[in-house]
């Protein structure tokens, strides 16, 4: 079946809950995803973290190569109140 955007419905969501460590998870990873689409994935979270510690987008341009278009949108993320996203981050403060 042909997919135009995800639909939270895969099996991918709950394979990804059986996982127990970091590692378990980056291998996982590394065996569904390309390395771009990875590597993608892995700078949109970093970006995320500098965001959330009130980092300047000049200096996670510099940091992570990014373009101001994708830290633009990671911003546009974690300013929904709603953002898992967001969530994931606060709870890691504390």
């Amino acid at each position: 079946m042909t997919k135009d955007h995800p639909t939270g419905e895969s099996g991918l969501y709950q394979a990804l809950l059986t996982l127990k460590t970091p590692e378990e998870v980056y291998h996982f990873l590394q065996d569904v995803c390309s390395y771009s689409e990875l590597s993608a994935m892995e700078q949109r979270f970093d970006i995320a973290q500098m965001l959330h510690n009130k980092q300047i987008y000049v200096t996670i341009m510099e940091k992570t190569g990014a373009s101001s278009a994708i830290i633009s949108r990671v911003n546009r993320v974690l300013s929904n109140e709603q953002s898992t996203l967001r969530r994931v981050l606060s709870d890691k403060d504390e």
